[in-house]
């Protein structure tokens, strides 16, 4: 409700920053599109202009992540990826579709803070900025 707020009161982007895994993305789908237990009251809740900043499962690869730092997808991973892949508003968000299909492909998955893998800093110094700067959510 306070992200709705925030974006109803000062008209301000919303950016989602979540893992890279099913379970981060679906954390995305239900500010955009609500969840089932509150869907009675969806449309005072989500926020359907979020834009999806990262952790993308392309970024894994562009960063060139070592695969050390990744981890496996887990059969409860591949069927919660399954799942996203069938809910109907996904068809709305054809780039979210080709992430899942780049997880699901590459067989790995990331926590934010994998990206400390590249350095200490980098989430905060370099990814965030450079994202919002150059347009990098989708």
């Amino acid at each position: 409700m306070m992200v709705r707020k925030l974006w109803d009161c000062f008209h301000i982007p919303i950016f989602g920053l979540v893992d890279a895994d099913p379970h981060g993305i679906e954390i995305l789908c239900v500010y955009k599109f609500g969840s089932k237990s509150y869907s009675f009251d969806s449309h005072n809740l989500t926020v359907p202009s979020i834009r999806w900043l990262g952790v993308l499962p392309s970024d894994i690869k562009h960063l060139q992540i070592r695969k050390e730092s990744l981890i496996p997808l887990t059969k409860a991973d591949m069927d919660k990826a399954g799942e996203l892949i069938k809910r109907p508003y996904y068809k709305q968000i054809p780039t979210w579709m080709k992430e899942i299909q780049i997880l699901l492909t590459s067989g790995y998955k990331a926590e934010i803070q994998t990206l400390t893998a590249i350095s200490n800093n980098f989430l905060t110094d370099v990814y965030i900025l450079n994202k919002i700067q150059h347009g990098g959510w989708i």
